[in-house]
């Protein structure tokens, strides 16, 4: 590893909590706006080893927010994007692509920590109940769009949302999978929709803000519980 790259990491963080990052394996669904800025902010800090899923292509209109592509990756997978990526960062990253949906992931491999950044609400459900089944460490990222403020974004647990249709959504199939919303963490603006209509728009700053929140929840996770 060229430590190099990462000696403002290492003076900052501490060569003993740096070297708790390099094992860790970090699965990411979801590479749009907030998967895609938690997965570079983890990359940057440090970490070494990553698994990234999506079924998706980039598309033009992805450009104003999602900080992985340029125009250059538009009809690309994002997955395939993404790596490249990662790789253009830190040439010694590990990175292992799936190119599907949730659901159709497996989960019967080493993984330390789970991003959940994806709009679909049973693939949310499915990533839930595989990593609660699997004892794995994970974080939801609830409603972003229609959204401007990135101050308002929140680390709580899934009973502690408000103001979030998709929460509300998130909280009756938890309870009725009997899943305790207690433990289910998730990353939530608390700023009310600015919009109401079903067409979803956004624009970089508030998902980016998840998306680094969620990096820091993470970072924090593995150093103070060292898992």
């Amino acid at each position: 590893m060229n430590r190099d790259i990462f000696a403002r990491s290492i003076g900052l963080l501490g060569e003993d909590n740096f070297n708790k990052l390099q094992d860790k394996v970090i699965a990411v669904f979801g590479l749009g706006g907030v998967g895609g800025t938690a997965l570079e902010a983890l990359a940057r800090t440090g970490f070494q080893h990553f698994v990234i899923i999506d079924f998706d292509k980039v598309d033009a209109s992805n450009l104003n927010r999602q900080i992985l592509y340029t125009s250059k990756d538009i009809g690309r997978d994002k997955v395939e994007a993404a790596k490249e990526r990662l790789l253009a960062i830190n040439p010694e990253v590990d990175v292992k692509i799936f190119k599907g949906k949730a659901q159709e992931f497996d989960f019967n491999q080493k993984l330390d920590f789970v991003v959940d950044a994806i709009d679909d609400v049973e693939g949310k459900l499915y990533i839930l109940q595989k990593c609660k089944e699997n004892n794995i460490q994970t974080i939801m990222s609830l409603g972003m769009a229609n959204r401007f403020n990135p101050e308002q974004v929140r680390v709580m647990k899934l009973n502690q949302t408000s103001n979030d249709p998709l929460a509300k959504k998130i909280r009756y199939l938890v309870k009725h999978n009997n899943i305790d919303i207690k433990d289910v963490m998730v990353v939530i603006s608390e700023e009310l929709p600015q919009k109401n209509q079903e067409k979803l728009y956004s624009t970089m700053m508030v998902p980016s803000s998840a998306g680094l929140t969620i990096a820091k929840y993470i970072l924090n996770r593995i150093i103070i519980s060292n898992e």
